[in-house]
């Protein structure tokens, strides 16, 4: 009989399938390179002349030279520094500076790439050849004036993504872990989105009562939204990416709403938006150290685990198999 660690990796074979983020657009300059690590796998990062974000595998077909450290932009493509072989924004090669051919097969994987609300988004197939099927949608308070941007902080963590995720269905932890209460607590999952509703009171670190109204959705598996009807109108991000089988670098931020903030704006900021990653925080140690269970003893308290995990794991199977 399979023990339960065997029976997890049945559950979970591979990375997901979905869009994840992998940057901040205003990091990212028109000529800027960087070398970057998601899903195992070695790949370069770069923003052409003309703004547009591409991501390809690292390593150039020739012999070998990672794109990311020390690759050039020139125009739309990436110049490798060993020998300047020339990949446009599809990965083929399209220029050999000493050859009178460049070789046919000369190219490296491309990765399809969007930006959305200042974030840079990337499709990871769980199997080779699946396209994306599904938009990140825009948030139309993003970039308006009344409205901050994210000031996102990124964490890494050493834990699998699927550990994050359970917190959408996992009522019973608020209180314990964050001294939140939920009065009102429901899932709902649809497609390729998960959805958390919650209404409740928060006691804040620095005293007083917080009475709330909450609405987290999941857009695949590892990009989450928070709608928040509170003191502030805010809207919080939490976005997971795997880098490998044990770590993922996990990025939180809000933006919000300060129509209303008259006095010691900057501070005031700062304040709340280190009270959600201290919030955050406060789950790691359990994520880190913990033990995945495929049958656990649950409670009438508990929230609907057994569907979170149902919808989750599709994203581990073949696309067609699922239909999205």
């Amino acid at each position: 009989m399979a023990d339960a660690e065997e029976k997890e990796e049945e559950l979970f074979p591979g990375y997901p399938r979905g869009w994840f983020v992998i940057g901040i657009s205003s990091e990212l300059s028109p000529g800027d390179v960087k070398p970057i690590k998601y899903f195992g796998r070695e790949m370069v990062l770069y923003r052409s002349e003309s703004g547009n974000a591409i991501v390809h595998d690292a390593f150039c077909p020739h012999l070998g030279a990672h794109l990311g450290y020390g690759g050039k932009v020139v125009g739309e493509s990436i110049a490798c520094p060993f020998h300047a072989w020339r990949f446009d924004e599809t990965g083929k090669c399209v220029e050999v500076p000493y050859a009178k051919r460049i070789p046919p097969r000369a190219c490296v994987k491309n990765n399809p790439v969007q930006e959305h609300n200042g974030l840079i988004f990337l499709w990871n197939a769980h199997v080779d050849g699946e396209e994306p099927t599904w938009e990140i949608p825009d948030i139309p308070e993003y970039g308006s004036d009344a409205w901050t941007d994210w000031g996102s902080a990124l964490l890494e963590i050493k834990t699998h993504p699927k550990e994050i995720v359970e917190n959408l269905a996992d009522k019973g932890h608020f209180g314990p872990v964050h001294g939140t209460w939920a009065n009102e607590f429901g899932n709902e999952f649809k497609g390729h989105i998960g959805i958390q509703r919650v209404k409740g009171v928060a006691y804040p670190r620095g005293g007083g009562e917080d009475h709330f109204e909450l609405q987290s959705t999941y857009y695949g598996p590892g990009y989450m939204l928070t709608e928040m009807e509170s003191v502030l109108p805010n809207i919080m991000l939490l976005c997971h990416t795997p880098v490998d089988k044990e770590n993922v670098h996990v990025r939180i931020g809000a933006i919000i709403d300060t129509s209303n903030v008259k006095k010691g704006k900057d501070a005031f900021l700062e304040g709340y938006r280190e009270n959600i990653i201290v919030g955050f925080k406060e789950d790691i140690a359990i994520w880190e150290n913990k033990k995945y269970r495929t049958r656990p003893i649950l409670c009438d308290g508990d929230g609907d685990v057994g569907s979170l995990r149902r919808w989750y794991q599709k994203f581990y199977m073949p696309q067609a198999e699922v239909g999205y």
